[in-house]
């Protein structure tokens, strides 16, 4: 009976963290670079199963890991010059965050008060030889398909582009920032990007709700469960 009560409740548990991870895929459905995320389970039988020798009927699931989807997302037009979509896979914008190089795929990029191109959250966004500096009163920003930077058709630097052969091994710091893991296997790599673009979001709206529903309908058939022993356990209990 009481394995059965934490059957129930790792599987209620469970179903809220997958429940979670949907709601933060569909709050970031507009989210330019955003990765989806998804979540995996196991039971308790198959970890301790690693650990020690077989010795019992153990039941139970918990989290094994929540991973990301890098799939590309759609591009959109935008015209703005600053906007820059990448057009290959697994390549990456190299920025400087607070606590080193990061990733993102979000080239929605924009002008610091040095000039700088910076992301939405103000990181300096890398170049070949360092940050790119536009100079004053440049007017006509082109970006070319390699991410050479001209202001007004003169040269002032090429974004930096990062390939990743282990996607997994990628750290979210951010909804769309990420964090090189050491197996990443990140190399400077030559990319095609494309001005005026923004990358959308990978999240399939109609997926995501399809996913809720299950979710919720998991969640709702874990409570009958718990609620259905609880009174088993107070019918037993009653004193006769």
């Amino acid at each position: 009976m009481f394995r059965g009560f934490y059957a129930a409740g790792t599987a209620l548990d469970a179903a809220a963290q997958a429940q979670d991870v949907t709601a933060e895929n569909l709050a970031h459905m507009s989210t330019t670079g955003y990765r989806q995320r998804g979540v995996t389970f196991e039971t308790f039988d198959r970890v301790l199963g690693r650990a020690v020798a077989p010795c019992g009927d153990y039941v139970g699931t918990r989290l094994d890991r929540v991973y990301h989807d890098f799939s590309p997302g759609a591009n959109q037009p935008t015209g703005a010059p600053l906007d820059v979509a990448i057009a290959d896979g697994n390549t990456f914008f190299s920025v400087d965050g607070p606590d080193g190089r990061l990733l993102t795929r979000n080239g929605n990029f924009q002008l610091n008060a040095q000039r700088q191109i910076v992301t939405q959250g103000g990181y300096p966004v890398q170049g070949i030889g360092g940050p790119i500096v536009l100079p004053p009163g440049a007017g006509n920003i082109q970006i070319a398909g390699d991410g050479t930077v001209s202001a007004d058709t003169v040269p002032v630097g090429r974004l930096r582009l990062v390939r990743v052969a282990d996607t997994k091994q990628l750290t979210a710091v951010g909804p769309t920032l990420y964090q090189i893991g050491d197996g990443a296997g990140a190399f400077a790599a030559e990319g095609r990007v494309v001005q005026g673009f923004r990358e959308g979001a990978n999240v399939n709206p109609a997926e995501a709700m399809v996913r809720m529903i299950i979710g919720s309908r998991y969640y709702e058939a874990a409570q009958r469960v718990l609620r259905t022993m609880a009174e088993s356990v107070q019918l037993n209990t009653k004193p006769t």
